[in-house]
This record gives structure tokens, sequence and C-alpha cells, in this order.
């Protein structure tokens, strides 16, 4: 890095992932985040926006400002739009958190976990304990846990003023912990993969325990029988992929008693004194935790250490016990959205399937019509009717092709292909394209456009294409005289955001008729159309991390309104 470094503000990564620098610098007056490459700082990360958030400097001051993110930005914990970031201050983009700082000294070094390994994770279930295990101390019931929640270890240990320094940094440790581990499920989604999720649970626990392996198993459903791997990490990533061996009879206990399991030392411990498994892995602490909504068991946390001296404490139990509690709420709220999300897709399936069928049907009665047509044109050897037969059949085929193409492009999954868009000029010539048009319906066109806007990072076809049918639908719903659209763009004062607004003053949409404008294959024009026109609109839109709405009003006009993110450069 080049330039006075005491004089420049930075950011420090708390975790370092993949692809990350160890310190960002804070140059000029303005500091893009986001995972598209023209950002300052680019994350190119799962959590993080194509443009995620701005830092502006402000004489002295620094300001966040989130760019609509879908993540969001937090200062100190919490998600803001804008707020003044002070030096010392964490700031998260997503899921990825920073230490700020308004001079850059010595580098921090960064308190992040240990990687994960990542393989196959074959399963090896061990008998290791005896058949009394369930009378020892070191073993907590759920419902105990519950009642003692409020005195965990967490909240004794504050409130003993005699704490060392050595516990209260273990308490931070775990209070930090807790917040990461809040902040992930709060974010979480039923689209996110639950392994991923697990995976990243470890890593939080790793943080604030000193554990050499931990694993995660869950079932798939309530009516599964057995516990699979879902996650695994080691503090020391294997060469090699291993076996993950785990005692049958560990798991056996907390399945049967919903217990949680702690033993601080295997090699004093009797229960383990004739296990080999724990000899040859060389396992000295263990922890087991059930992950329970109610009295079901969706799965088990498990955590060993094999370090000489690092051994696992009461309080360490109860830590992994909340965690594990927080982790099956999160999970099972995760799986019902999942099954609410799929119930919904398939009643769209339905719609959708509904939808196709009406308008093959009318594209084929028409195509059927011609038909008939042509056969008796053919039998009178009528030339003149069999031409005018024939073009039937061709607006038949015409639309049958119309419609598979549009249905095709809806469905594409394809990126958009972003490129160096100047907006207004589109306009002016999407407009030039449809005028005689315009004239011919005795239809004029107004264009109100802000010339502050630069050229931006844009889907330069897709969006030609959005405004092209807005503009054309606007067009279709006039059926007066003395007919207007106006096509206007402007930025937003925060410049964050760009508008587009088409407005007509056409017949308008009845209000029980707009909540479906949107969706696939509703129409308003019968069999002139595929209902697949503002549906691509809303695609295109979004694919540029944008929003489209639309306001109507019978016999007085519509309002389509277009707002898409300025680039980080403009």
């Amino acid at each position: 890095m080049s330039g006075d470094k005491s004089q420049q503000a930075c950011l420090i990564p708390r975790e370092m992932q993949p692809g990350m620098e160890s310190v960002y610098v804070l140059r000029g007056d303005q500091t893009t985040v986001g995972r598209h490459p023209s950002n300052d700082i680019v994350l190119a990360l799962d959590s993080i926006s194509r443009f995620h958030s701005r830092i502006d400097k402000r004489g002295d001051f620094y300001i966040l400002q989130d760019l609509n993110s879908s993540n969001g930005s937090h200062l100190n914990g919490e998600r803001v739009t804008q707020g003044t970031i002070n030096h010392g201050d964490l700031v998260a983009f997503g899921n990825v958190e920073f230490l700020f700082q308004n001079e850059v000294g010595p580098r921090i070094e960064s308190d992040a976990p240990p990687s994960s390994f990542v393989g196959k994770h074959i399963v090896d279930f061990t008998d290791e304990l005896p058949d009394n295990i369930g009378s020892s101390k070191s073993f907590v019931k759920a419902e105990d846990f519950e009642r003692s929640k409020a005195k965990s270890s967490l909240s004794s240990s504050v409130l003993d003023k005699k704490a060392d320094r050595g516990t209260l940094l273990r308490l931070n440790a775990r209070l930090n912990a807790l917040y990461k581990l809040s902040e992930l499920f709060r974010d979480a989604t039923s689209y996110d993969k639950e392994e991923a999720i697990l995976q990243r649970i470890l890593e939080i626990i790793f943080a604030a325990i000193g554990a050499d392996r931990g694993i995660i198993l869950t079932k798939f459903n309530k009516e599964a029988e057995n516990l699979d791997v879902a996650a695994v990490k080691y503090r020391d990533e294997p060469i090699v992929s291993q076996k993950v061996q785990v005692s049958r009879t560990v798991l056996k206990e907390v399945v049967a008693n919903r217990v949680g399991i702690l033993s601080k030392d295997t090699t004093m411990d009797e229960r383990f004194s004739t296990t080999e498994s724990i000899l040859a892995n060389q396992i000295r602490s263990t922890i087991a935790a059930p992950m329970l909504i109610g009295d079901e068991l969706i799965g088990v946390i498990h955590l060993d250490s094999s370090t000489k001296g690092k051994t696992f404490e009461q309080d360490d139990l109860e830590f992994v016990m909340i965690v594990a509690t927080e982790t099956a709420v999160s999970l099972h709220n995760m799986r019902m959205q999942k099954e609410a999300v799929h119930r919904e897709r398939l009643a769209a399936v339905g719609e959708t399937v509904a939808g196709i069928s009406h308008n093959v049907k009318n594209i084929l009665l028409l195509s059927q019509g011609g038909a008939e047509l042509l056969t008796r044109a053919i039998d009178r050897k009528d030339l003149d009717g069999t031409r005018e037969a024939w073009q039937v059949v061709s607006r038949g085929i015409e639309k049958i092709g119309k419609l598979v193409r549009d249905m095709l492009e809806f469905s594409s999954h394809k990126k958009a292909e972003l490129s160096d868009v100047d907006v207004n000029d589109m306009i002016c010539g999407t407009a030039e394209e449809i005028e005689s048009q315009l004239i011919a319906k005795g239809i004029t066109l107004e264009l109100d456009l802000d010339e502050a806007i630069t050229p931006q990072l844009l889907d330069g076809l897709g969006l030609q294409r959005t405004v092209m049918n807005l503009i054309v639908n606007s067009m279709e719903a006039i059926t007066h005289q003395q007919g207007q659209i106006s096509v206007s763009t402007k930025i937003r004062p925060d410049r964050t955001f760009m508008v587009i607004r088409i407005r007509d003053n056409g017949s308008g949409i009845p209000p029980e008729k707009m909540e479906k404008v949107f969706f696939p294959f509703y129409t308003t024009k019968g069999s002139n159309g595929t209902g697949l026109g503002l549906s691509m609109c809303k695609k295109v839109v979004e694919d540029m991390q944008g929003k489209i709405t639309c306001e109507s009003e019978e016999n007085v006009g519509t309002v389509f309104q277009i707002e898409l993110p300025i680039s980080a450069k403009a």
C-alpha cells in the first residue's frame, strides 16, 4: 500500500476468508464495497451484494451508507441504513465483520477460527461407554438446562467480582460468538443450504471453545430414524480424508434421554478406561449436546479435544447447550419455510400450466378454424379463399412461435450481461423506433431525461426491451384521442438509485387486477397477448438488483416505475 498510512483509515477483517486482504485502506472521499469488480473493496462472497455499501469521508468523519443490500450493513451489531463510524467500531457487510481504525497502526492479528476440513465424511460409530453412563454427574437434562438457562456461566461469571482476566476474555469470546450466531440465524433463509449454515456454526463455536474436532449430526426430517453427519470441522486440518468416529453409546444416551454429556478428562474417567477408539484418537475431553424442539430431537452437536491440558468445563457444556437449542430452532424454522416455499411453488406450477393451456387452446382454436377454411377452399379450388385461409393458419403459427420464444426467455437462468449503458440515449433510440406507430395512433410521447445520469453498468438489451414493452403497453391502453405517454429519468437525492417512469393517460387497470399484473400468463389482452411481457420485465429489472412497480387508476392512466442501483463508479 502506498501513501502515508498513518493518516489513512482502514478496515481490518475479524475473520480472514479466501481472497480477502489483511487490511483495506479507505482512500479518497468515497469507498464502495461489494461483490462487483468495479468496487473499491471487492468481497467475492455469497452474503455480499453486487453494490453493497459505501463509506463517505466528510471532513474528519466517516459515514457508512447501505446501498439497499440483501443482507444489510451493520454497525456494532445493529443493522443500519446510514451511520457514523468511530475508531474501534465493528462494521459488518452481510456476514463479514471488520474492525474500523481511523489511523493505521501495527497489524492486528485476526482471531479467525482455524480452517474447516472439507471432504467426504465417512461415519464410523463406535461403542465407547459402559451401560452405567447415565449415573454420571456430567450429564445435563434438557428440562434442567432450560430452568437454569438464566443462571448459566455467562451471567454468573459476570456477577463474580473476582473474575480474572482470563475469565473475562473467555466471556467476551462467548458473547461475541452468541452475537455472531444471532446474526447468522437472523439472516438465514429457506434458500440457504443447511450444511453451509451448520459449518459456520462450528466455526463460531471453535472461536469460543478450544475444541480440536466438532461434528454436527442431524435428522433429515422428523420421521427419520438415524442421525447423519451434516458438518465436520477440525482445528488442524487432516492431510488425508479420514473416518469420522462417533460413539454410538454417547449418541444413544443423548437421543434416548435428551441430555447433554460432558467428560472433562477421558484419561481419568473410568467410563472411558477400556475404550480403544478414545485411546487411538488420543481424545482427552468431550461434549455432546442435543438439538431439541420441545421434546423432538433434530440433531446433536459433538465436540472433543485431544490437546493435553485443554479440557472442557461445565460452563462449556452449558454454552454448547445454548447453541444447540438455538440451532435447533433456526433449523426448524428454515425447514418450515422451505416447506411453505415448496407448496407455493407447486401452486405456481399449477397456475403456470393453466396459463399455458389457456394460451395454447386459444391459438389452436384460431389455427383449427383457419385449417377448416383452408380445406374447404382447396376442395372448391378457390385460390383466393385458400390464400385468406392460409393467412389465418399462418397467424396461429406465428402466435405459437412467439409464445414458445417468450416462455424460453422467461425461464432462462442466464445472468444479465452488464455493460456501460447510457440510459438516456437508450430511451431516445427506443422512442425513435416506435415513433411511426405513435404518430399513426395520434399519441404524443414526451421525454424528460435527467442529464446528470452517467453511463451505468446494466443489462442494456434487457432494459431496452423492458422500456419498449412498457411503452407499447401504454400505447395499446390508449383508445381515445389526445393520448399522451411520458418517459422520465432522474437520480434520487441520495444518489443510490436512478428512476425510470413511464406514464400514460390510457384506460388504466381495474383495482382487482392490479395485484396480478406481473404474474406469468396473466393478460388483459385476450388472445392478443401471452401474459409474459410484464413478467419478463420484472425478471430483467430484478436481475439488475432493481425493482419495478405499477400504479394505476381506471380511466385516468397508469405509471410504471423502474428503480435501478447507481453503479459504484458513477
